[in-house]
C-alpha cells in the first residue's frame, strides 16, 4: 500500500498528538510519500507547537532531528514540485476553496496517484476540509483523527 502523507498527518510522527499512535503503526508497514513542501510544513508545524508550550525545547530538538534523519535515510518517497502539480493545485484551490499549502498537498497526490491502483493509494491526513476535498477528487483517505 501506498499512503501519501501531509503535513497536518505526518506531523503525528513526531509529536504526540491524537492520532499518533495509528499513524505510527501505518508508517512502518507502508511506503510513505510526501510532498516537497512537506518538509517545510513538519519544521513550522513543530516550531508552532514549541511556542505555544505544547512540546518543550527538548521535544522540539529531538522530533526535528528524528524528522530529518527519516528524510536522509529516504524513508519518505519526496514528490518534488512540477508544473503539473502547480496547475492541478491551481485547479483544487478554487473547486474546494483550500488553502495554497493544502491545494499543493492535495494536487501533489492526485499527480502522483495516476496509474496507480485505486485500492492501493491512500491520502492520509488530519485536516477535515482537505479530507473532504480529497474524497471529492475520487482519492481514499484515511484520517488519524477516526482511529
Amino acid at each position: 500500500m501506498i499512503r501519501f502523507a501531509d503535513a497536518s498527518s505526518l506531523v503525528k510522527r513526531y509529536a504526540n498528538e491524537p492520532g499518533s499512535y495509528w499513524l505510527r503503526h501505518e508508517l512502518v508497514h507502508h511506503q510513505i510519500v510526501i510532498a516537497q513542501i512537506t518538509s517545510v510544513e513538519i519544521v513550522a508545524a513543530l516550531g508552532r507547537r514549541f511556542r505555544q508550550g505544547d512540546i518543550s525545547e527538548f521535544a522540539l530538538y529531538q522530533a526535528g532531528k528524528r524528522f530529518l534523519a527519516h528524510r536522509a535515510k529516504q524513508q519518505y518517497q519526496i514528490v518534488e514540485m512540477s508544473a503539473p502539480i502547480v496547475d492541478e493545485a491551481m485547479r483544487v484551490a478554487v473547486a474546494h476553496d483550500l488553502r495554497a499549502y493544502d491545494a499543493v498537498q492535495l494536487a501533489t497526490a492526485l499527480v502522483t496517484a495516476k496509474g496507480i491502483e485505486r485500492d492501493r493509494f491512500f491520502f492520509v491526513t488530519a485536516d477535515s476540509q482537505l479530507e473532504a476535498a480529497s474524497i471529492a477528487e475520487g482519492l481514499q483517505v484515511e484520517n488519524p483523527l477516526s482511529h
